[in-house]
């Protein structure tokens, strides 16, 4: 399992601007995350919002990156108390809660995920994250310290509210989400240069007059140019589902050609 050091670093290097590549994971297989491990990537966001993964599932999926010392994001279902404790007890590196609406959403999302006396995150040592019992006298205060919390601004209500979110003690990413803020905000989805640039600036303005951590979604070279450009370190490309159907495709394409 990533040790307390592993999971700050992790933090860290996003909190001092250095770009951390991830990819959505929606496959439940061991060697899927092998592969993406071993390819080198920083990070995956476990996608429990768009499939049926299940938590059992999930926690073996993160024991594999873990052995590829490769950070692991949760992104929930729902920003339950009961969810939120599953994910950080299975030993994720943090969470990401999507279609979040109001500040007093996120304040809650924090105060579920850390201990006393930043929140109220229930506590037992039997499980993944406190080694089982093997746990150090400052497991409480290093768990608040490495835990990723991140939430998604992808409404208009998230959006509205994005500068008081953005304020909001303890939480570390701001995540945009510009396929469902697009339709949300009845805009194209094109931020480079189309009707959404300029609400994802407003987003990333945010995060900078607060110290939040900007991320976004991206699926192809110019947007990733883009993320880099404007200081986005936390940059999610594409998913494993995507990146297997653009590879079988350009076989097809190749095999149809010949």
């Amino acid at each position: 399992m990533l040790n307390e050091n592993v999971k700050r670093s992790f933090k860290k290097r996003l909190e001092n601007g250095q770009p951390q590549l991830g990819t959505f994971v929606k496959i439940n297989s061991p060697e899927m995350i092998e592969l993406l491990g071993m390819a080198g990537l920083d990070f995956i966001i476990i996608d429990m919002e768009h499939t049926t993964l299940a938590f059992h599932q999930v926690e073996q999926m993160v024991r594999v990156a873990d052995l590829h010392q490769m950070s692991t994001i949760i992104r929930l279902p729902d920003s339950s108390r009961s969810s939120i404790l599953r994910a950080l007890d299975l030993g994720a590196t943090g969470i990401q809660v999507p279609q979040i609406e109001h500040v007093d959403e996120v304040k809650e999302i924090v105060d579920k995920s850390k201990y006393h006396p930043q929140g109220s995150r229930g506590l037992t040592f039997a499980h993944r994250a406190a080694k089982f019992g093997n746990t150090p006298s400052n497991y409480l205060e290093e768990e608040n310290l490495a835990t990723t919390i991140a939430v998604h601004i992808e409404t208009v209500g998230a959006f509205e509210n994005v500068e008081k979110i953005c304020e909001v003690e303890g939480l570390d990413v701001v995540f945009i989400g510009p396929l469902d803020l697009s339709v949300s905000l009845e805009l194209d989805a094109n931020y480079l240069d189309g009707s959404l640039a300029d609400p994802v600036m407003k987003i990333v303005d945010a995060c900078r007059e607060n110290n939040k951590i900007p991320g976004i979604a991206v699926s192809n070279e110019e947007q990733y140019k883009f993320a880099i450009k404007k200081g986005i370190p936390y940059i999610v490309w594409s998913s494993d589902v995507a990146l297997f159907k653009q590879a079988i495709d350009s076989v097809i394409r190749l095999a149809k050609q010949n």
